[in-house]
């Protein structure tokens, strides 16, 4: 049962299980689909089950900011349902996706029938704020090159004894996440890359894991 590989449903019974599957509506979209815009009224829980999705700020000039890259076991959408205010930004799909959904009076009655789910939720959101805390201190300490760095030691995960970043991710994705351009990153890469702390091929990176900490440029 997909849900109880995710850690928000961790401890729920097998009873409270059903219930999930009785109100959740699986969805799929395509690549590109805007699911919540800023300042919309948030009416559903979003549940990722296969594909990427970026949760992101647009600036008035077009740019995006990326504050995040969703994965499957990832939810978003919970805020505008527990506080009744305006989405506080967008997320649209990197690949086809499909979902799990389920409506706001349907989640809130499972809130309210299960306290471990609410605590889940609440561990969640604060792991999520202190995230952003660090992308704070991140954006307002480290130059590019640090911030590129950090980014890709967040997304990287262990592959046959190698740090390898999952998603196949654009220069402009990264440079969304650094809060930079997309030339600046550009360039950072071509310099990570001739100092062998990275080896790209095609859009996977590879972190290297005995490589020396790359000086600035």
């Amino acid at each position: 049962m997909f849900f109880k590989g995710i850690p928000l449903f961790s401890g729920l019974n097998d009873s409270e299980h059903q219930l999930l599957l009785r109100v959740a509506i699986r969805r799929s979209y395509p690549r590109h689909s805007l699911l919540i815009q800023e300042s919309d009224v948030g009416e559903s829980l979003y549940l990722l089950r296969d594909g990427r999705a970026k949760v992101y700020l647009s600036e008035p000039d077009g740019r995006e900011v990326i504050l995040s890259i969703l994965g499957p076991g990832d939810f978003f959408g919970e805020m505008a349902l527990l506080d009744e205010q305006p989405c506080s930004a967008n997320v649209m799909t990197m690949d086809a996706c499909e979902f799990f959904v389920i409506g706001k009076d349907d989640f809130r009655r499972c809130l309210a029938a299960n306290a471990g789910l609410a605590a889940n939720l609440l561990k969640a959101m604060s792991r999520r704020l202190r995230e952003a805390d660090q992308q704070i201190e991140s954006l307002a300490l480290k130059d590019v090159q640090a911030r590129v760095q950090q980014i890709l030691r967040q997304l990287a995960q262990l592959e046959e004894g190698r740090l390898v970043v999952p998603a196949r991710l654009t220069h402009r994705d990264i440079a969304g996440m650094a809060g930079a351009s997309r030339e600046m990153v550009t360039r950072v890469f071509r310099h990570l890359e001739a100092s062998g702390f990275v080896r790209v091929d095609g859009r996977r990176i590879t972190i290297a894991e005995t490589a020396a900490q790359p000086d600035g440029f």
